[in-house]
């Protein structure tokens, strides 16, 4: 039992090489950041309206 775990696989194929300008993406991905982004800064702004109240200012 010489042989080599991986001696009958087979390397993978190059795949060749496009120009970065045209590499699609695609919108669910941006969609998805905007979303996360979005629900963020909604969260932010209702945590700050219910807390107003609560925020001494007094600190500076």
């Amino acid at each position: 039992m010489g042989r080599g775990y991986n001696i009958g696989v087979a390397s993978p194929a190059h795949k060749p090489v496009s120009d970065p300008k045209q590499q699609h993406r695609h919108r669910a991905y941006a969609a998805e950041a905007t979303g996360l982004i979005l629900m963020a800064v909604v969260l932010l702004v209702v945590t700050i309206v219910r807390y107003w109240s609560y925020i001494n200012w007094s600190m500076r």
